[in-house]
């Protein structure tokens, strides 16, 4: 049982000190001492979300900075001509929102669950605040931010050279790492532990549905990957790996 009066002051419950030991987790936080929290700890709001659901929409105004406590977000971005495009799949300790948040313009992506999600939320304002008062937090969202760019390069270098099949391997792979747990049925195999749908994989690799099941199929015929219980399940991950490389 953690003692949150002694360490973090009597205005603390046990909701809310869990809450903190979740922000501690983000590298944009874990420069704040044990003392600091005791002032951040009030700041932070806790919510729930069924599979499915809407954390916010392209285009809503930002008013909080959310970092997922619990279960897997996707962040779907919405086209002109009414293609939706998934950028990135995030999972507990990870930052949603911080981009807009930062800069004070709409969400540029809608947030949806993939499964029942809790997340802690930190007001724009007191986020600012925080940045204001403590200058290492200041510079862990320069580092933040330099990570997402080269990122967001990365992804429009891969949509512009790389072949489907190296986009679609390195984005398993990715997940993997995300959401990855060995596959009982066969050693050194992973399970991707969230739902993943042919439409998902085609909107996170920018081609079209009838290409992600043309070479889903590919690679299971191969040996690569196989569908169980609706999740995909990585045979062979260094092949994959070799696919990613050089296709």
């Amino acid at each position: 049982m953690v003692d949150t009066t002694s360490r973090a002051g009597p205005r603390l419950d046990k909701l809310q000190w869990n809450m903190v030991q979740v922000a501690r987790t983000v590298p944009l936080f874990r420069g704040l001492a044990e003392e600091e929290w005791a002032a951040i700890a009030p700041l932070l709001h806790g919510h729930c979300f069924p599979k499915d659901a809407y954390i916010f929409f392209q285009g809503d105004p930002p008013d909080a900075l959310y970092v997922i406590w619990m279960g897997r977000v996707k962040l779907v971005r919405h086209t002109d001509n009414g293609r939706d495009v998934v950028l990135e799949v995030l999972g507990p300790g990870q930052l949603i929102g911080e981009m807009a948040v930062l800069d004070t313009r709409p969400y540029s992506t809608t947030a949806q669950t993939l499964e029942d999600v809790a997340v802690v939320t930190i007001a724009r304002r007191d986020f600012y605040d925080m940045l204001e008062r403590y200058p290492r937090v200041a510079m862990a969202v320069i580092t933040e931010l330099s990570r997402r760019l080269r990122m967001t390069t990365e992804m429009v270098r891969s949509l512009a050279v790389d072949r489907v099949e190296q986009r679609i391997a390195r984005t398993l792979l990715r997940l993997s790492e995300l959401a990855g747990r060995p596959y009982d049925s066969r050693p050194g195999a992973i399970v991707i532990d969230i739902p993943l749908t042919r439409q998902d994989i085609a909107e996170m690799t920018g081609t079209t549905v009838e290409t992600a099941i043309r070479i889903m199929s590919r690679f299971r015929k191969q040996g690569l990957v196989l569908s169980a219980r609706g999740r995909v399940v990585i045979l062979s991950p260094d092949e994959l790996t070799e696919v990613a490389r050089n296709g």
